[in-house]
């Protein structure tokens, strides 16, 4: 059969599209899987996850001055990327960029450059977290110096829009000072949860998505033990249980969350060490619910381990599996794959990033002896992550 023109340029449309599509699917099936990696180098860097845990050579697609974390918009091609700044740095005061990103190239072996959609300067300080409600409405950052909270709504086309809202915790009674450490939109986009490290706090607001404002619940915050300092969160697929990693007592908090009240309640605490462990200069840094809701994972700091928990899931209550090395030191963020078979640890002061496979059954880790080399990294994203939801 001869094809016209018209027909051929379809067809070759069509193979294109079949390609990409196939990619997609096939990270199901162990392909590679591209992933971003930010933290405190040049800029961001983009590389792949192979089917045995080898990762290729980071490539640098985007200079930016401490890109600390990003997110990915849930449905456009955009990524935004937070500077980890003070907002009176002379040379790159605190903003909040969005890059354009041309997914597809990168799941046919291309790796181009990020594009600079626009930037916005942030009215805080140390920007240390960013994410966006489920539709892409909104932006909200978490800045740790100035202990606030910063919302930014974003225009059809990606690009941030001039700041909304700007809530600063008062420093609480006894505690001696405010650090925002993340924001997290809770499921359903009708709530935010904002950890304060300082004041050993869950903050919850009401989100309005639509004019970009938060406001006070009205049980406004969850507190923690004296001396916990709340990092990050994580919810639990079943949308009931809520998991928060404390940076300074080494323990993680599992809550149950009522999603009509906007209430959290704990349910137990956990240390993230081994029993009777003794140690200087430690810390926690990220949690993650494994995506078959069985386990839950987090990262010390100093002990250089990502910690196994198991999860009750009639109650949400976790027990302590294990711990293991990430084989670097100060492990930072880390990311499980979206299958769950494969977790990838950074170390940000040895410059190294390594793969494990995960056991989806027992939930333990087991490193495949691969690695590549990045500075100090700090954040981790899969490009399928939004993809495949």
């Amino acid at each position: 059969m001869i094809l016209t023109s018209d027909r051929r340029q379809s067809a070759q449309g069509f193979l294109q599209s079949l390609a990409f599509l196939m990619a997609i699917v096939g990270v199901r099936v162990g392909y590679a899987q591209p992933f971003f990696i930010g933290g405190y180098g040049e800029g961001i860097y983009a590389s792949k996850l192979n089917k045995d845990g080898s990762m290729a050579e980071p490539v640098l697609i985007a200079k930016q001055d401490n890109p600390s974390f990003f997110c990915f918009h849930p449905k456009l091609e955009v990524l935004y990327v937070v500077t980890e700044t003070p907002r009176n740095d002379s040379s790159s005061p605190a903003a909040v960029v969005a890059y354009q990103v041309d997914r597809e190239a990168f799941f046919i072996n291309k790796t181009p450059p990020l594009q600079v959609i626009n930037s916005q300067r942030i009215d805080g300080d140390i920007p240390c977290h960013v994410t966006t409600d489920s539709a892409g409405k909104c932006l909200v950052v978490a800045n740790y110096s100035s202990g606030s909270v910063v919302v930014f709504p974003i225009a059809e086309d990606g690009s941030i829009q001039p700041e909304s809202c700007n809530m600063v915790h008062k420093v609480e009674a006894g505690k001696k000072r405010s650090n925002g450490h993340c924001s997290v939109v809770a499921p359903g986009d009708q709530w935010t949860l904002v950890a304060d490290l300082g004041n050993d706090r869950i903050y919850i607001y009401a989100l309005d998505t639509i004019h970009g404002k938060l406001t006070p619940a009205p049980t406004p915050s969850f507190e923690l033990p004296a001396g916990s300092g709340p990092r990050h969160l994580s919810f639990h697929p079943n949308k009931k249980f809520v998991y928060i990693i404390n940076e300074t007592n080494m323990t993680m908090t599992a809550a149950s969350w009522n999603n009509n009240t906007g209430e959290l309640a704990t349910i137990n605490h956990a240390s993230t060490l081994p029993p009777n462990h003794v140690g200087e200069n430690l810390s926690t840094a990220e949690v993650l619910v494994h995506p078959n809701g069985r386990f839950v994972y987090g990262s010390n700091r100093g002990h250089d381990t990502i910690v196994a928990m198991s999860v009750d899931l009639k109650t949400g209550a976790i027990q302590r599996i294990d711990n293991y090395s990430t084989l670097g030191k100060t492990p930072r963020n880390f990311r499980l794959d979206p299958s769950g078979v494969s977790l990838l640890a950074e170390n940000q002061n040895s410059d190294s990033i390594h793969s494990f496979n995960v056991d989806v059954e027992s939930g333990a880790l087991k490193a495949t002896g691969k690695s590549i080399s990045v500075k100090a990294p700090a954040c981790i994203r899969f490009l399928n992550e939004e993809i495949l939801k």
